[in-house]
């Protein structure tokens, strides 16, 4: 134990205070199971600016070896801690089935085909606005698990910032909301979506661009059963996504939904979420551990990500996941709708992928 406290005493020295014993020892049993930085991640839950400097500690120690840029390897003094500390490997025991999401997209295949379909031809993700596509799969996967919770038939479901993915377009094909209105700020998307709903004749959905910084108008607030949304992780974007959400829920009961990872944000970042919450007058009624599934960006080389980590490959597979919160709001809740001028929006210290 002493000197996994050496290895958090160097990470606090290099200011980072926001990881603990446990973070590494996740990390040596990853290591046990793989090569790969980014799937070192995805194993260890670890955003990638503290992954990139521990990596450089126990580089330094001589615990690891970066190969070429290429790869990290355990060395026989990292493989005699990890025997004297009795760490086991990374294990991964997800259903194959459900991806571990507990919700089977096959499902609605008809859904999942019509969608897979429609979404060959959506604008690709750009930087501008942190973007990043979800699979398919996982689309139709919030689709349904909306579903299995009572949040889709006959509802009116308001979807915020997270148009990348089409999730406001498929909750609209399934022709069970009452009402589905999709707000985003890049007005590609909204084209999109709305040259698709003319397309179908779909009566149910309409899309407008807005920025969630900017407040919503009384058109909005209180009049949506169920919000949607996908968040950039700084605490200033949280409170606009999340709070714009909550603005819009009628009454008590009304439920939201939203996607927070381990990649762009610590253990400690979903504390200071969480709280939030509590404030807000919302309840977590599930988490659902890497639900969403992001496909690989083109614009990886241009992010702070490939910037600091320690090896110049790529991501080959899937390795940026975020749970998938589900929250209820309580009698009391708050509604939140203040304008938000924090210029730190899409990036902080912790996340890197913007």
């Amino acid at each position: 134990m002493e000197r996994i406290l050496e290895i958090l005493n160097e990470m606090e020295n290099k200011g980072i205070k926001r990881i603990n014993y446990r973070n590494i020892e996740r990390v040596f049993g990853a290591l046990q199971k793989t090569k790969d930085f980014w799937t070192l991640i995805d194993y260890s839950d670890i955003p990638v600016p503290y992954m990139s400097k521990l990596i450089n500690i126990l580089e330094n120690k001589g615990y690891v070896k970066v190969v070429d840029r290429k790869y990290i390897e355990l060395t026989n003094d990292g493989e005699r801690l990890i025997k004297d500390l009795n760490i086991p490997p990374h294990k991964d025991y997800k259903c194959s089935a459900c991806q571990g999401r507990g919700i089977q997209f096959y499902r609605d295949i008809e859904l999942y085909r019509k969608f897979v379909e429609i979404a060959k031809d959506r604008p690709p993700a750009i930087q501008d606005f942190d973007q990043g596509i979800v699979t398919p799969e996982t689309t139709i996967s919030r689709v349904l698990f909306l579903d299995s919770r009572g949040d889709l038939e006959g509802k009116e479901i308001m979807v915020m910032g997270a148009e990348d993915d089409l999730t406001g377009l498929a909750i609209a094909l399934t022709g069970k909301a009452k009402r589905v209105v999709i707000i985003d700020i890049d007005e590609r998307l909204i084209d999109f979506d709305n040259k698709i709903i003319k397309e179908l004749g779909l009566k149910n959905a309409e899309a407008r661009v807005h920025d969630l910084r900017k407040p919503y108008t009384d058109e909005f607030l209180g009049k949506f059963d169920i919000f949607v949304t996908d968040p950039p992780e700084t605490l200033a974007a949280f409170k606009a996504f999340i709070g714009r959400g909550i603005a819009t829920i009628k009454d008590v009961g009304g439920a939201g939904y939203f996607g927070f990872t381990l990649r762009d944000s610590s253990i400690y970042r979903w504390h200071e979420i969480q709280k939030h919450l509590i404030e807000y007058g919302a309840v977590i009624t599930d988490i659902i551990k890497n639900f969403n599934d992001y496909m690989n960006w083109d614009y990886h080389d241009d992010t702070k990500a490939s910037d600091v980590a320690p090896v110049d490959t790529k991501p080959k597979d899937i390795w940026y996941r975020s749970s998938w919160y589900r929250i209820e709001l309580l009698p009391g809740f708050k509604r939140e709708n203040d304008p938000i001028e924090d210029s730190v929006f899409y990036l902080d210290e912790e996340g890197s992928t913007t």
